[in-house]
């Protein structure tokens, strides 16, 4: 036969190659078996005695339970499918790597042989593999990006279902109440990342060193027989046992980590929200201290970490990496030595080929169970990740309860905690305690009817935003019975005005979007009126742009409704609560509570605004500190005190404020919870008036100014009111006009003024 026509030598060393190759199978699984539970079982030991500075204690798992939870809790078939593409790119990614390891053995056969026609198509054939090669490649690359996106997409809208799920308001209790979950921002964001990225980095490049292992154990036992990959399993045994001994806890290690550095973030995000009050006190060089103090302390915990890793590195290295290239080239030259003893020795050609494909089979078995050993040190950060992430979905999905204890004994007492459902708002017996449990506000009973305003003062820390919290179920109902109606008719305006993203238009439906703004039956029109009756937009000319004025790049601004600004940073406090009642006016509930919401408000803005939820018939729950307050809050003064039970008192009668319409005609609008009570709730600014307590009784004191001339007019208020119409329905309100009679003060003419007042009576029962 010529030359270039001889067959291939085939170099086997055992009899049954195909028996061989599956007990090397099952050997193999075996021994990543061993290898795996060893590792866990001594990482878990160790976290369990690491002692890591401020973190709390915990019971510490097993990374096969902590994946489990996760990733059943989140993924779905497209994220198995995704990895079960990835598995196939690289179960065939290895098989083409022991393809290309014969493909070289045979390559170097026909060199040595200098068989140049063979070493030709042996070339092209490589040639042409390369192709699939690197659309494998790729491939895998596709998916291990695909598998990272598609866990960090699920992950996150698990937390976000949870963390904004409806009526919970998790969001708050996460941040505020109870046992909170420190830097629930990072953890979300950050965290979720981190873990994502992991794994998907710790799952290709485990799958494929498991897979490489696997296939080459079986390739090195159908060419040497089951007595060389033992060998390597019995080194590479020992060496894990060694390795993860001496190998620190990375999970623990990892997650002590990532705590620190949202700690760390943390301490920069407080400085950019508080940074305008920092620099009014001058308080750079203390806040400094803390950052560095901070960032000191990740520092410290980063340099632990390395100096723990550094002596497991240097044994491991030697062990897995060096030492296992002596024991290789002895396990290639024993079946040549065995060989040549019983058998005629092999050609150069034959040895040839034989060493290297042996060689670059065992090397690349020896490089798979490298890099499973590598993947230790990724397998505890995925580790000390996932048990980050655990705890943050644990914490969004069951929150522990608060106050239990206080809320077990009144349960038992002759008021439990109660939420019940009707048209008015009734506190009976109603303690107020904060999540520390700390006592407020004891014994509280009052209620607030339809169409009632009543202002609640006390001193700071007295329980008055506390009450609004348990109101809205910010905070649990320890004590007492609390009658409210549906959740959608009462609104809220707390102390510091949100101001969502979006258009001006957003800014005034919020939270409703534009569909459900139509669908609800209301126009662009409606949001005008309501940005004019909050004194946003005084006027809107005739392209529907609001009179809100920015100063942007040298040019004034007035943005239109479907404008998109940066709001935060263009309104001013001012405008800002402003807005917000323009969003109050929109949705236009029942009951209204307002926490200190008008502090930037101009005097005479502030009373056109109160004026307006008269109109509107809100009734008007008020937490404030200015006694001008009272004005406009006609029913009962609720006087909240540390402990002491609550004071209640009817405003008095009055308390009378008229603004002028025109010189002849006033138009204003009163209220009057029982007969003989009045107060006067201002419309619009012209007029100061005063009633004045004296001997003969109330009298109403108007002053104005009329052709430069200052009038002031003393009529007796009692005398003065005629009933010229009345009607009433039991339980409502209802509507009657008055007129009184005033002298004209200018002598030239003697004619009378009529000024028409428009009252609200209450009728009681």
């Amino acid at each position: 036969m010529p030359r270039m026509l001889r067959p291939v030598p085939q170099v086997v060393m055992v009899r049954h190659p195909r028996r061989s190759g599956v007990l090397g199978l099952g050997a193999g699984l075996v021994f990543l078996s061993f290898v795996s539970k060893f590792s866990e079982r001594v990482q878990i030991y160790k976290a369990k005695n690491l002692k890591v500075k401020n973190a709390k204690p915990r019971r510490v798992e097993g990374l096969t339970d902590l994946m489990r939870f996760i990733l059943g809790s989140t993924c779905s078939l497209r994220e198995f499918f995704t990895v079960s593409k990835l598995s196939l790119m690289l179960l065939l990614r290895t098989v083409g790597s022991v393809w290309v390891s014969k493909h070289w053995g045979s390559i170097v056969n026909s060199v040595v042989s200098q068989d140049f026609v063979r070493l030709a198509r042996l070339v092209s054939e490589f040639a042409g593999a390369t192709v699939f090669l690197s659309l494998l490649n790729a491939l895998l690359k596709y998916y291990i990006s695909a598998l990272r996106l598609q866990v960090r997409e699920k992950i996150t809208l698990w937390c976000h279902e949870k963390y904004m799920r409806p009526k919970d308001m998790i969001f708050y209790k996460a941040n505020k109440v109870g046992q909170k979950i420190d830097n629930c921002d990072h953890q979300i964001t950050s965290d979720v990342e981190r873990f994502s990225d992991v794994f998907a980095e710790v799952f290709s490049q485990s799958l494929k060193p498991i897979v490489d292992f696997l296939v080459y154990s079986v390739e090195l036992s159908r060419v040497q027989g089951l007595a060389t990959p033992l060998t390597l399993y019995s080194w590479f045994a020992f060496a894990s046992c060694i390795s993860a001994v001496t190998l620190p806890p990375f999970g623990e290690l990892a997650a002590g980590e990532q705590r620190l550095e949202g700690n760390f973030r943390g301490k920069h995000s407080e400085l950019i929200t508080n940074c305008e009050q920092i620099a009014f006190l001058g308080g750079e060089r203390p806040e400094k201290d803390v950052l560095n103090s901070s960032c000191a302390e990740l520092i410290s915990h980063c340099k632990r970490t390395i100096n723990l890793s550094f002596n497991s590195e240097v044994l491991r290295q030697y062990l897995n990496k060096y030492f296992c290239t002596v024991i290789g080239l002895i396990l290639i030259a024993r079946p040549l030595r065995l060989r040549s003893q019983q058998l005629p020795p092999f050609t150069s050609d034959q040895i040839a080929q034989y060493f290297t494909s042996t060689w670059r089979n065992m090397e690349a078995m020896a490089t798979a169970i490298q890099d499973l050993f590598e993947l230790t040190n990724r397998i505890g950060r995925l580790s000390g990740f996932a048990t980050r992430v655990r705890q943050l979905m644990l914490g969004l999905e069951v929150r522990p309860p608060v106050l239990r204890e206080e809320i077990a004994a009144a349960k038992s007492g002759p008021s439990p905690p109660v939420f019940q459902q009707g048209d008015h708002l009734k506190f009976e017996n109603v303690s107020v305690y904060r999540p520390d449990g700390t006592l407020l506000v004891k014994d509280l009973n009052f209620t607030v009817e339809r169409g009632q305003r009543v202002l609640v003062t006390g001193g700071n820390g007295c329980g008055k935003s506390s009450l609004f919290r348990v109101i809205r179920k910010l905070w649990p109902l320890v004590e007492g019975t609390i009658t409210m109606p549906d959740d959608k008719e009462i609104y809220f305006l707390t102390q510091v005005n949100f101001v969502p993203c979006g258009s001006l238009r957003d800014l005034v439906i919020y939270p409703q979007s534009r569909e459900e703004m139509r669908m609800a039956g209301c126009s662009d029109d409606d949001v005008r009126t309501c940005l004019r009756w909050a004194h946003v937009s005084p006027t809107i000319i005739h392209d529907g742009r609001a009179q809100l004025e920015f100063n942007d790049a040298g040019h004034v601004v007035r943005p239109g409704l479907d404008d998109v600004r940066d709001w935060q940073k263009d309104l001013s406090p001012g405008q800002k609560q402003r807005l917000a009642f323009a969003r109050l006016f929109y949705h236009r509930p029942s009951f209204v509570i307002l926490d200190e919401c008008t502090n930037g408000i101009s005097p005479d803005v502030e009373h056109d605004l109160y004026d307006r939820c008269t109109r509107l018939n809100l009734a008007v729950f008020s937490i404030s500190h200015k006694i001008e307050l009272k004005l406009f809050h006609v029913t009962w003064l609720v006087h909240l005190a540390p402990v002491a039970p609550p004071k209640q008192e009817r405003l008095p009668g009055h308390l009378v404020h008229v603004f002028v319409r025109s010189f002849r005609e006033v138009s204003a609008a009163c209220e009057v919870d029982r007969p003989g009570s009045l107060t006067v709730v201002p419309l619009c600014v012209g007029w100061q008036s005063s009633l004045v307590e004296g001997s003969d009784g109330q009298r109403l004191c108007l002053m104005f100014e009329c052709k430069e001339r200052e009038l002031h007019y003393h009529g007796d208020l009692k005398g003065s009111w005629t009933m010229n119409e009345c009607s009433h329905t039991r339980d409502k309100i209802t509507r009657a006009s008055s007129t009184v009679k005033l002298p004209e003060p200018d002598k030239a003419g003697k004619k009378e003024s009529r000024i028409t007042y428009e009252r609200h009576i209450w009728f009681a029962d």
